[in-house]
């Protein structure tokens, strides 16, 4: 079995900030690994946070491996070689994407709070979805529309972070299908949003700051969520969680997030007191989320996958990439 990942490594220069990586899960050997950068266009990034840097979310479609970068789709084959990459000028910090199963992808574009999909062929942009636009899901969650210039290329725009601190952003950072309809969260507010109906599909707490919706063999959704350093399950036509799951207490874990949570508490103690200039990187940063056979792999940080029992929640095999707290997993999938 080969698991491909792709991380990000906060605050170090943008053109060194992650990579894609395959991995064979039984020997735990790296079998390739490229760099992820956003160029053509560069970009001047000034924030110390993950922000451009590395790779996004990923997919495996027939003998080819699709990875997101900030503002870029990268097309590899299995072993990792380049195929083509294409950008459009409303790719801005993308992060999940789904595929349609019909040569296309959706994807988000985080930072601009819209849902994109592309062609995969020649990346032509086939339609768009603006959630802050349409008047169910804005009038539920009292947001308006993002002033943004459609026809401009916003890629060298919404690089600081005061478009996130805005209370009407969304911070849509995952799309899925369900029942034929495409899903988002919106990981702010704490929502998922059916946007072909143009409604509020689930709200829970366990939402709000959220990451991924990974469809199950069940047909559920599991939303990875850094504060449990968990999962959670959500049945979308039901509109509520059905499950949760932490793996905060296996001992290995413990282990490996000891010296950087003592750490990360001193450094938010003097972030407080403003003796540190910037948020610290964050223990068990939960990125990246498969579902294969009952298990979950999940993604953490430092760059850890965990593949955990579902039934039992116990975690039962691991691979650590890198220890530097500041290095996570962002993008995960699993193949045969």
């Amino acid at each position: 079995m080969r698991v491909y990942f792709s991380t990000v490594i906060r605050s170090a220069p943008p053109l060194e900030g992650g990579e894609l990586v395959a991995l064979d899960w039984t020997t735990k050997e790296i079998v390739a690994r490229v760099p992820i950068a956003p160029t053509d266009p560069d970009v001047d990034d000034p924030n110390p946070r993950g922000n451009t840097r590395g790779g996004r979310g990923i997919e495996l479609l027939g003998d080819e491996v699709v990875c997101g970068s900030f503002h870029s789709l990268h097309v590899f084959d299995r072993d990792l070689r380049p195929r083509r990459k294409f950008s459009h000028p409303l790719m801005v910090s993308l992060h999940e994407s789904v595929p349609v199963g019909d040569g296309t992808l959706w994807t988000t574009s985080t930072a601009i709070d819209a849902a994109l999909r592309f062609d995969l062929a020649d990346g032509a942009l086939i339609e768009a979805r603006w959630p802050r636009e349409m008047p169910g899901i804005a009038a539920e969650l009292g947001v308006t529309p993002l002033e943004i210039d459609k026809d401009a290329d916003n890629r060298g725009r919404f690089l600081g972070s005061e478009h996130a601190r805005h209370p009407h952003h969304l911070h849509l950072n995952a799309v899925t299908i369900v029942d034929g309809r495409l899903h988002a969260l919106f990981s702010k507010h704490g929502v998922v949003a059916d946007l072909d109906r143009d409604r509020i599909a689930a709200r829970d707490k366990a939402l709000k700051g959220s990451h991924n919706l990974t469809r199950g063999e069940d047909g559920n959704v599991r939303v990875s969520h850094t504060v449990d350093r968990g999962v959670a399950t959500f049945d979308l036509a039901a509109g509520r969680r059905t499950g949760r799951l932490s793996f905060a207490d296996d001992a290995g874990v413990r282990r490996l997030l000891r010296g950087a949570d003592r750490v990360y508490k001193l450094r938010k103690w003097l972030e407080k007191r403003g003796l540190h200039s910037h948020t610290p990187p964050r223990p068990a940063f939960v990125r990246g989320l498969a579902c294969r056979g009952g298990r979950l792999f999940v993604g953490i940080s430092p760059a850890t996958i965990l593949e955990i029992d579902e039934a039992s929640g116990e975690v039962v095999d691991r691979f650590t990439y890198s220890r530097d707290v500041r290095c996570c997993v962002h993008g995960l999938e699993v193949a045969g």
